[in-house]
């Protein structure tokens, strides 16, 4: 009784109520895992591709899959993930996976894979300079793209139109100069040949590489590279004669890809190269700062001599400013096979 009394007078006398609630129960928002595809060539984003996972429990027993596809520009995403936990990814075009990772997905992520390289044609703004020895608008049209400008590289008027005004330059990301435009004239004066200096239409294109443009020339284009940046390459001839350079003869070449990026990409060492016109520019050596692409042994001639070159360069590239420069011995659009396609498009990856 005394016990009761006692109790009964502890409560009496406290004022406070002790209350336990419950905690509230921590909530888990799903996730998203998203990422991109490119077409195992390389050549384009890849639509209709599978992306999946799969669901497990903690004894792991798949429990669900979740799918979802690529849409025309290679975009997919999987989402109404529960987060907090591993997730491995796969990316199945056919009976290929063509790729595969196990990521973490936190509470509410959106996990978002880096785009693979892919060659994306509709993100370059190009120019070509028409010629009659090469087409590579040609080559570029079978690339899938669609947004380059012409410039008649055969009117004189047109053509000093487009050199002359480093604006005009400025607004693309790649010029193309195909081998056999009007060169005399524009970027060079054959009177005085014997005292040749790069003209203002060369020092522009210069510039604009050097501040972030980038050029690609071939065969009898060469001058462009010669006069522009005559430390890089020596070739065949008077460096201080326009077209001395013009000796090489027919000839099929099984070139070696000395570029061991470039090898992989192509999945061969070798790459056969056609010069079905005479008269294009050996390249004899390289400066130190040129990255040789594609080597090979190649006939020219001199009056009444016949010579070879062995392992000279055929293809190669170098870095001026924040600009790059591609050079080709060879014509591009003849040599159009899909490893020579497959080499411009890897060459473009790096402009």
């Amino acid at each position: 009784m005394r016990l009761i009394t006692l109790a009964l007078a502890l409560v009496a006398c406290s004022d406070t109520t002790l209350v336990y609630k419950k905690k509230d129960p921590v909530v888990i928002e799903d996730g998203a895992i998203k990422g991109r595809v490119c077409d195992p060539s390389g050549r384009t984003w890849l639509a209709d591709a599978q992306a999946y996972v799969n669901i497990v429990n903690g004894d792991g027993v798949i429990v669900d899959t979740k799918i979802a596809y690529s849409d025309v520009d290679g975009h997919w995403q999987i989402g109404e993930l529960p987060a907090e936990r591993e997730y491995t990814y796969f990316v199945q075009y056919g009976p290929e996976v063509l790729s595969t990772e196990t990521i973490w997905l936190g509470d509410g992520e959106t996990y978002e894979i880096a785009d693979p390289d892919c060659f994306d044609p509709l993100a370059l703004d190009v120019a070509i300079v028409t010629g009659d020895y090469d087409d590579f608008n040609l080559v570029l049209n079978e690339m899938g793209f669609a947004n380059y400008v012409l410039v008649d590289g055969l009117d004189v008027s047109e053509l000093t139109d487009f050199l002359d005004d480093p604006n005009e330059l400025a607004k693309y990301d790649i010029i193309f100069f195909n081998g056999g435009f009007v060169e005399d004239g524009v970027i060079y004066d054959v009177e005085d040949a014997t005292n040749l200096e790069p003209s203002q239409r060369i020092a522009n294109i210069v510039s604009y590489v050097e501040n972030g443009g980038s050029i690609y020339a071939s065969d009898w284009a060469y001058d462009v590279v010669e006069i522009g940046w005559p430390d890089r390459a020596d070739f065949v001839g008077a460096d201080e004669i326009p077209d001395d350079a013009q000796v090489g003869d027919y000839e099929t070449v099984t070139a070696a890809v000395s570029d061991t990026s470039l090898a992989e990409f192509l999945g061969s060492s070798y790459l056969d190269v056609t010069y079905d016109l005479p008269v294009w520019p050996p390249v004899q050596s390289v400066s130190a700062s040129v990255s040789v692409h594609v080597t090979g042994s190649v006939p020219y001639s001199e009056g009444l001599s016949d010579y070879t070159l062995t392992s000279v360069p055929l293809l190669y590239s170098f870095n001026a400013g924040a600009g790059r420069v591609v050079f080709s011995t060879f014509r591009v659009a003849r040599n159009a096979n899909d490893d020579v396609v497959a080499t411009l498009q890897y060459m473009m990856y790096r402009l």
